[in-house]
């Protein structure tokens, strides 16, 4: 049983890695102006 707690301990902690670095990349930056790439997609055809 305790493989399964420092299983989820190490998934969280590769989870937050992965977090960390799409963040700096700057992943998250523009993310309210993705719902309307969409739209203007339309708009140019």
């Amino acid at each position: 049983m305790g493989w399964a707690i420092e299983g989820s301990f190490v998934m969280g902690i590769a989870a937050l890695v992965v977090y960390l670095y799409y963040l700096r990349k700057g992943q998250f930056d523009r993310s309210e102006e993705v719902k309307y790439i969409v739209f203007r997609e339309d708009e140019d055809a």
